[in-house]
């Protein structure tokens, strides 16, 4: 598993998250006084799945560890490549303490678990991994009801009388499936017990194996137990294994005896005995020899059909390992030995074997723990040092610097904090007990977070301070120790916690997939191997040998160069030894202030000088001097070291992620390897781990190179090499100090949990630069890890999918199947911290951080490089401007994105991810990138920094290029936003693209309108922009609702401004027509009156013979015209459309008044009544209007309708003569409400002149408008007295006296007619009587005759056809005497005016007859 590494180091499992065990209680009938008399110790280990080390199984860097303590058994379940849920579980053996190894097994597609306890055997089954998802675990489903089945458990019952308690165990799972136990008594017998298969029906066997002689058996038989005494412990099993070879399963038991014991389970029978002291080589004597305190222990390891067994001989003076293989020779066993390894004389918590290593894990007389491996040698037996020592992880440091510029809260609280150093449940308990309280803060296990847990401490410290300052005034320096005081106990008992929970108590490694775990109390971490430069730094320097580092080729290609670099890092060491603590954390402070290596260096080295007091490190320093002139090429020993700290491997090009193109298959493979969370924390942490060694190897190589210096000649330096350390080999190494303290840093600093509105727009910046989603965008949510760092939050995203291509993209993984974890691991962690590494031209981490909101933690990254990391200084700065955006500091964001443009054409996620353009000339690109910058600040509504800008890109850009016209629209548009109108307008006269332009004209007319800067608007020149300015106005008054905007108004007023009389006049009878159209009410008809009234206006100041304009189209006709996706040629079902010549329809000025009118009187109408109608409906005729004007009263209205419009007046009569006839009824009937309406549409007319001196009633006034009506609009031919008399003779209303008078003037034959058709016999009869005395010349004047029956008058006529009916009809009732005597009384009138007229007509004839003769007499 080891042979290519050079040595191991413990990597902690994350300890962000707890686990969450799921409790299960076993029923083993044992007794609660079972568990308290027997002490086992607490134990661990592990099992790997068996096609765990095949790249494309399902149980790929999957495996289970365990835990035992007393009655408890752990069990969780890991997977490195993916979360598993429900992966642990806790059973609780009642009163039943656990005994030995647990076994597992794979058998039939199940996991079995073998386990023991000191009073029953179980078989505890679960699913294999292979039936379940990938992210369920075995132990999801796990129930008391299936793992309690009576069939998988056996309670033991006494074998004899003979007392007895069980200390070890064993278990093995036969291919039949029958679980064979083998437990070790005290009275050094193994009881041996057998389960039938799971699942059929059987008898549990229980036997008692015991190994003794002739003698012993006879004395056994014959001499009772009371006086033989008790069972010897010499052949006592101390510890006990199973194993399967051939056909039999057998025991291997190692006694306190010393000697290995081999059981045959089928037989019974004990096959093999081995002395283990014939391996000693001084051999031992065997009286004298007492075994320790751990025991003799066996283990053993199986790979393919090969068994190991290794011994671990315990004694008082001395430790051992034998490794032993069992042969069939000649029908019988027997143990060959493969080697003897010689152990420390030091305790044994527990140790692992695979056929290749020992692993083994140690406790010193310190209690510091030790972790040892040893390689399996064949061509020796006899290994006496053939340790390499494990980097375990050092414990922490019992007391904590506090430098003078901080705190103490501050510093202690980074500290406890650090991410790693502490559980979340270590700092919870260490409150509790600080606090004295019993209240845990974790709730039963369940989560608490990371900010609730600072505050809570700092809280319960403060308040002790505040407890133990009481009421005093302390001075600073007193209330500063205090703090110091407080803190330190609290930190103490963090530590005390912490150190429980380590406690290593178990250790597990696996030969075929090179994993190696270590169990502690409270945690779980694994050895990984350690790269070249850690196990030249951090291991003895007899441990690195030159001859095996040169075959490596990893240092270089000669043996001297090897040493010399051996010899260096020894001096590293030394150096780094007489550092003290806080020398160290002053250097890691100026670096982290940007001060330069180099001086800081120069500072350390004069304060560690002789001259500083410090005999101590001075000695060590002399002795440094000393070392170093024993290499012989000190610059190339620098200079390959220095080769092998370079992540970039001298190329920083080479560490751009090109796209790499893999098969299907290895991209399946790698998709998921290592990408849990427990792989994440473990990759993170290696991470760390290597990054903090090379920073102070990097750092101890400055001080020693600046030492060199100083010392000059006394450490053999020539001023050839002297000036090489200063011109080239110093600056290299301050420049490899600062990028791992870069790594350094982005390992250890937590992420910033990111709200969801910061996610959104975030993701929406993204967008707007068109940013590709190498950022890992889609990871945002998974924060499952509270204090992520920076690198585990890479790992989850673009980090982890990249290192894993890269890794895919080797040979690591060619072979299958293969050592994953020694084989590929460390590579990948290699790659990961080249990813980080800043001095390369890969951009991965800063895009990933901006894509994830770690504004902040991006800033700080970007200070720490930015005085010296020549790579990408554009690209970070770029980001730095976005973070200042993010931090609301935009001012600073703008210089960071001027200063950014630099870098366009030469950098690689400028070019390539942001501008991604074709162009060449870099002047282009750079007018690209501010396009891009500018569309980011307007996410942020930053108008006077995109202005600034945008006048920046133009200043610079070349005549010709494209993109001039889009600044200029952005200038435009952010000036117009901050009502900067003349600079708006000024920009976009510059814009040269006529489109362009265009459409800024119209945004500035639409934003001058809503902003109701109308004279603003109105007043702007528009050079060679008046048409595009009028259609864009017309435009959106016809597309916009009317009900919300009006353009009609300010296209309007841009018209009369400029004198354009007859185009203003049309735009406002457009706005009529739409208003009439689209706005119904009361509103809409008084803006149509005002709009009719304005274009009247408008076209009344126009010469009369241009007074016309052209009538709008309608908008729906329009509409339907130019509907979209319809054909101009055919209908909806394909017809072919008749075309139809529009013809043009031209208005004069008096159809607009006709109109206006009609608008009018409809806005009476509604100013008199509420009906709705009146204003929904739809435009109204004339003659509509004047019913509804008549109805309503307003007859002076529907008068002026009728002559505009030329139209009769007897609708207006018959209504007015109506309301007359109503009214006077209402009036005989006194009714004071309908009274006091007519009074009020009486008012609405002119009545005329009214008597003041006589009080008229409303009938009075009403009688009297008809009167005035009738002698004002009555036009001679009598028509409109026709039709108010038919109206009041058809209500039975006689005609008024003053109506009669007006009526003979004007036509009293028709009078007389109109009588007769209403039977008014009377009334007729007396008016063509009173008429015959005005035709024979008495009161003619009365009935308009100009004339009368004369002689010299001219003739006149009377109405025969009315007064031959009217006789008639007298006639018809000559039963009435009055009608008898009315017509006696006419007749005799006609007879009379019959004989004037014969007189008359008699005195013609004779008056022509004269003048005839007279002119007669005068021709002759």
């Amino acid at each position: 598993m080891a042979e290519n590494c050079m040595s191991f180091r413990e990597v902690v499992q994350k300890k962000g998250f707890p686990i969450r065990w799921k409790e299960i209680t076993v029923n083993t009938g044992g007794s609660g006084s079972t568990i308290q008399d027997l002490k086992v110790p607490e134990s661990a280990g592990g099992y790997v799945y068996r096609d765990g080390n095949r790249l494309q199984s399902y149980a790929r860097n999957r495996f289970i560890y365990w835990r035992v303590h007393k009655d408890t058994l752990e069990l969780v379940e890991l997977s490195l490549d993916n979360d598993l849920h429900g992966n642990a579980i806790r059973l609780h053996f009642q009163d039943s303490a656990i005994l030995g190894d647990i076994s597992i097994f794979e058998s039939r597609g199940e996991v079995v678990f073998l386990v023991a306890t000191v009073s029953s055997v179980h078989r505890l089954v679960f699913p294999h991994p292979s039936s379940l998802q990938h992210q369920m675990s075995i132990f999801t489903d796990a129930s008391v009801v299936n793992l309690c089945e009576p069939s998988d458990c056996h309670s033991i019952s006494p074998v004899s009388n003979v007392a007895y308690s069980l200390h070890a165990a064993g278990a093995w799972l036969t291919t039949e499936g029958e679980a064979l136990f083998a437990l070790a008594t005290s009275t050094g017998s193994i009881l041996f017990i057998k389960l039938p298969p799971k699942g059929i029906q059987g008898i549990v066997t229980q036997h008692e194996l015991k190994h003794a002689s002739m003698m012993q058996r006879l004395w056994t038989g014959l001499v009772p137990a009371m006086i033989r005494g008790g069972p010897s412990e010499a052949d006592m099993a101390e510890s006990v294994c199973l194993h399967s070879l051939g056909q039999d399963v057998f025991i291997f038991a190692i006694c306190r005896d010393h000697k290995l014991r081999m059981w045959s389970c089928k037989n019974q029978e004990c096959v093999l005995v081995s002395d283990m002291l014939d391996f000693i080589p001084d051999k031992l004597d065997p009286l004298k020899g007492t075994i320790g305190a751990r025991g003799h222990v066996i283990r053993k390891s199986v790979e393919g059909n090969m068994l190991h067994l290794g011994v671990f001989l315990n004694f008082s003076d001395r430790n051992q390992f034998c490794i032993f293989q069992p042969v069939l020779a000649d029908g019988r066993y027997q143990l060959n030995l493969i080697t003897t390894v010689f152990a420390p004389n030091e305790d044994l918590v527990e140790f692992s074997l695979t056929n290749t290593h020992l692993w083994s894990l140690w406790t010193t007389s310190e209690s510091e723990t030790v972790v040892r491996y040893a390689a399996l040698d064949n061509s020796d037996n006899f290994s006496y040092d053939p340790w390499n020592m494990v980097h375990l992880q050092q414990p922490e440091s019992p007391e904590v610097i506090v430098p003078l510029h901080r705190e103490p809260r501050e510093t202690y609280m980074d500290y406890i904090f650090y991410p790693g150093r502490f559980t979340a449940q270590t700092i919870s308990k260490a409150l509790n007990i600080y606090r004295r309280s019993l209240d845990s803060l974790m709730g039963h296990g369940l989560h608490i977070s990371s900010q609730v847990l600072r505050e809570e401490v700092t809280a319960a410290v403060e308040n002790e301070i505040q407890n133990s300052a009481g009421d005093y005034e302390l001075s600073e320096e007193e209330y500063s120790r205090l703090q110091l005081q407080q803190w330190s106990r609290f930190y103490s008992c963090c530590l005390q916690y912490h150190e429980v929970g380590t406690k290593p108590i178990g250790l597990f490694c696996d030969g075929r997939t090179g994993i190696s775990c270590l169990i502690r109390k409270h945690q779980v971490s694994l050895l990984r191997p350690c790269d070249i430069l850690e196990h030249l730094y951090m291991s003895p320097l007899d441990s690195c040998v030159p001859e095996t580092l040169l075959e490596t080729q990893l240092i270089a290609d000669d043996i001297q160069t090897v040493q010399d670099v051996l010899a260096l890092c020894d001096c590293m060491k030394l150096l780094n030894g007489s550092l003290p603590e806080e020398v160290c954390l002053a250097f890691e402070h100026e670096i982290f202030y940007l001060e330069n290596p180099e001086t800081v260096a120069q500072q350390m080295i004069t304060a560690l000088l002789p001259a500083s007091g410090n005999q101590i490190v001075a000695q060590d320093l002399g002795e440094i001097e000393m070392r170093v002139q024993n290499i012989a090429d000190i610059a190339r020993a620098v200079a390959n070291l220095l080769e092998l700290a370079d992540l970039a491997n001298g190329q920083p090009e080479g560490l751009m992620m090109d796209d790499i193109v893999l098969d299907a298959t290895r991209q399946l493979v790698c998709s998921r390897l290592w990408s849990s969370n427990t792989a994440v924390g473990l990759l993170s942490t290696s991470v760390q781990q290597t990054a903090e060694t090379r920073f102070c190897l990097a750092r101890d190589l400055l001080l020693l190179q600046t030492l060199m210096l100083r010392a000059g000649e006394q450490a053999g330096l020539t001023l050839e090499i002297a000036d090489q350390l200063k011109s080239d080999l110093i600056p290299r190494t301050s420049d490899m100090v600062r990028a791992y303290f870069v790594v350094k840093w982005l390992s250890t600093t937590v992420a910033t949990q990111v709200q969801t509105n910061t996610i959104e727009s975030n993701l929406r910046q993204l967008d707007v630069l068109d940013i590709s989603d190498a950022t890992g965008r889609t990871h945002l949510h998974r924060h499952s890890v509270q204090d992520q760092t920076l690198v585990e939050l890479f790992l989850e995203g673009s980090g982890g999918s990249q290192s894993r291509v890269l890794l895919a993209n080797n040979n690591f993984l060619d072979e299958d199947p293969c050592q994953l974890w020694t084989v590929a691991f460390q590579p990948m962690v290699t790659m990961v911290a080249q990813l980080l590494w800043p001095i390369s031209a890969n951009f991965l981490l800063p895009e990933f951080l901006m894509g994830q909101c770690q504004f902040s933690q991006l800033q700080e990254y970007v200070r720490l490089l930015q005085c010296w990391c020549p790579w990408n200084p554009s690209s970070r700065k770029f980001l730095l401007g976005q973070c200042y955006l993010n931090c609301n500091e935009p001012a600073k964001a703008l210089d960071c994105f001027q200063e950014a443009v630099h870098g366009v054409g030469n950098e690689d996620f400028l070019l390539n991810k942001l501008v991604q353009a074709d162009e060449i000339s870099v002047r282009k690109l750079e007018i690209v990138y501010y396009l891009k910058v500018i569309k980011l600040l307007e996410q942020f509504s930053l108008p006077d920094h995109i202005i600034s800008l945008a006048n920046t890109a133009i200043s610079v850009a070349d005549e010709d290029d494209q993109n001039i016209p889009t600044l200029w629209s952005k200038v435009f548009k952010h000036h117009l936003e901050l009502g900067h109108n003349d600079e708006a307008y000024s920009a976009m006269i510059s814009n040269p693209d006529p489109v362009r332009k265009k459409d800024c004209l119209r945004q500035f007319i639409v934003v001058l309108c809503e902003q109701k800067q109308l004279k603003a608007l109105v007043d702007f020149p528009y050079i060679d922009l008046h048409d595009e300015v009028v259609n864009i106005i017309e435009s959106r008054a016809r597309s916009v609702d009317l009900a919300t905007h009006n353009y009609y108004d300010l296209l309007y007023a841009f018209h009369i401004f400029r004198g354009n009389f007859r185009k203003a006049a049309s735009v406002m009878y457009e706005h009529g027509m739409r208003l009439g159209q689209e706005l119904p009410g009361v509103k809409g008809l008084q803006k149509k009156a005002k709009c009719y009234l304005a274009c009247i206006h408008s076209l009344g100041l126009v010469d009369p013979k241009y007074g016309w304009i052209v009538k709008p189209v309608p908008l729906s006709r329009r509409m339907d015209e130019e509907l979209p996706g319809v054909s101009p040629k055919r209908d909806l079902e394909g017809e072919e459309r008749e075309r139809v010549n529009q013809k043009m329809e031209v208005i004069e000025l008096p159809d607009i008044e006709k109109e206006y009118r009609l608008v009018h009187a409809r806005l009476k109408l509604l100013q008199k009544g509420d009906d709705p109608a009146l204003a929904a409906g739809p435009s109204l005729s004339a003659s509509e209007t004047v019913g509804l004007l008549v109805s309503a009263g307003l007859f002076d209205d529907a008068v002026n309708v009728c002559k505009l419009f030329k139209m009769s007046l007897t609708q207006v009569f018959e209504g007015l003569a109506l309301r007359c006839i109503n009214l006077s009824q209402h009036n005989y009937q006194k009714d004071v409400d309908f009274t006091t309406e007519t009074w009020g549409w009486l008012a609405a007319n002119d009545t005329g002149t009214v008597n003041s001196g006589k009080e008229t009633s409303a009938a009075d006034q009403a009688w009297k408008l008809l009167q005035t009506y009738l002698a004002k609009h009555e036009d001679g031919s009598s028509r409109y007295h026709r039709c108010v008399a038919i109206k009041l003779l058809g209500h039975g209303y006689n005609l008024p006296d003053w109506m009669l008078v007006s009526y003979k003037v004007v036509n009293a034959p028709e009078l007389i007619r109109l009588y007769i058709d209403y039977d008014l016999l009377e009334e007729a009869t007396y008016l063509a009587m009173d008429y015959i005395d005005a035709v024979m010349g008495k009161g003619k004047e009365y009935f308009g005759l100009k004339t009368s029956l004369n002689v010299t008058s001219p003739s006149v006529w009377l109405p025969y056809t009315s007064i031959d009916q009217l006789l008639h009809a007298l006639r018809e009732v000559h039963t009435d005497n009055t009608y008898l005597q009315l017509y006696q009384e006419l007749s005799e009138k006609l007879d009379i005016y019959h004989h004037n007229v014969e007189r008359i007509s008699r005195d013609r004839i004779d008056a022509a007859t004269r003048r005839a003769s007279m002119r007669l007499s005068s021709l002759h």
